[in-house]
């Protein structure tokens, strides 16, 4: 796997708000004689949450980020502030969820 960091950052799309920002695009061999690029792993900033929310039936992560932050996409931000919890997970009702500030 070669590291092209500095090459073709054009080329990519990925928006300036994604936590992908500024992530290595990897090149790696595909298993049939040619190659993808890829993503680098991404180490998850601390974030400090500043907010507590109790899960109701009725929630979901992009529901979550698009009353705390405008966006459902920004649902990562929350899933970043909590180490355990998955964004494939389904929340727990009566399980609290800390919602970071948005920056």
């Amino acid at each position: 796997m070669t590291d092209d960091r500095n090459e073709g950052k054009e080329n990519r799309v990925i928006d300036r708000r994604s936590r992908y920002t500024g992530t290595a695009v990897l090149t790696a061999d595909d298993g049939r004689g040619g190659t993808e690029q890829v993503l680098d792993l991404r180490a998850a900033a601390g974030t400090a949450s500043v907010l507590s929310v109790v899960v109701t039936d009725a929630d979901r992560l992009d529901l979550l980020a698009f009353r705390y932050y405008r966006d459902p996409t920004r649902f990562w931000r929350i899933c970043d502030a909590a180490t355990d919890l998955d964004p494939f997970d389904v929340l727990v009702p009566g399980r609290p969820v800390r919602v970071p500030p948005d920056k």
